[in-house]
């Protein structure tokens, strides 16, 4: 493959395909928001318990005021270390980082969160709304 002068990136010039690919990406700049316990602990939801309710309405104030694209736990099955992230819009770092240090976990020092940059480039969402039953579905 062809290098750029820093040996790092491809010279996309020198491959057509590399080229249209790179030309096709979203390229919107998000944040990633990682919210991480400081250490681990027998029971997260015990432990995140007094704040949650005040989580989850910062949750819904974020997304109501165009913050928060998305967010979750870090869980896999019935496994959740008391982890999770946000991806967050923000028009930079700092904003974002703003944003975050607002988070009641983080502030109550139950989590620590760290924010970095993420472009969205590519993906598929699907999103469908029965009119008759007025359910939805994304997937």
């Amino acid at each position: 493959m062809t290098t750029t002068g820093d040996g790092n990136l491809p010279d996309l010039a020198a491959d057509p395909f590399l080229e249209d690919h790179v030309q096709k990406l979203r390229r919107v700049q998000l944040y990633m928001m990682r919210m991480d316990m400081p250490h681990p602990v027998d029971s997260p939801m015990d432990y995140l318990a007094p704040h949650i309710r005040e989580h989850i309405l910062w949750l819904e104030a974020q997304e109501k005021n165009g913050n928060l694209f998305l967010s979750g736990a870090n869980i896999d099955g019935d496994e959740w270390d008391g982890s999770g992230v946000a991806i967050l819009r923000a028009p930079s770092l700092e904003a974002a980082v703003a944003i975050s240090d607002t988070e009641p976990f983080h502030r109550e020092g139950l989590r620590v969160n760290t924010v970095h940059g993420w472009q969205l480039n590519e993906g598929t969402v699907r999103l469908s709304f029965s009119l008759y039953t007025d359910k939805f579905s994304l997937s």
